[in-house]
């Protein structure tokens, strides 16, 4: 059986002009079990651990349409490589990211959405979607300084 995720997906290939391949379904599948921030590589390495061998270029490759689909977001950080985070299906957050350490920390705020939605209304402007990172430094690593 099909899942949401899956009709999502193969629906925006569709639309590019893609095929949903095997090897994508199986790359989407490994996302979805994929409940914190992850990179390319934790995806590769959880394929190999069931048992699939599909190449890092695959990987790589895919990614970027999971994230034009809808499906993931980009999670930026202080390190050099793409960090994403599954978004289909679960509750919209924020970012604390620090810079000395790296660390990503994740926050809802009600208030920060409603002033959003204000703004948007006011501005007549129809939002899709949004994503707020704040960059600082965190309290653990604030304290290191003491």
């Amino acid at each position: 059986m099909e899942t949401i995720e899956e009709q999502r997906f193969k629906e925006f290939l569709r639309d590019e002009g893609l095929k949903f391949t095997l090897k994508r379904r199986l790359i989407l599948q490994q996302v979805s079990r994929i409940h914190d921030h992850f990179e390319a590589d934790d995806v590769v390495s959880g394929l190999r651990d069931r048992g699939r061998r599909i190449s890092r270029a695959s990987v790589y490759r895919t990614l970027p349409l999971l994230v034009g689909s809808g499906l993931l977001r980009p999670v930026y950080s202080s390190e050099k490589h793409g960090h994403f985070e599954h978004v289909f299906g679960h509750e919209h957050h924020d970012h604390f990211i620090c810079i000395q350490c790296g660390r990503t920390i994740e926050f809802c705020d009600s208030e920060i959405e409603e002033l959003q939605a204000r703004i948007c209304a006011e501005h007549g402007f129809e939002a899709v979607s949004h994503k707020l990172e704040i960059t600082g430094v965190c309290r653990d690593c604030r304290r290191k300084k003491c």
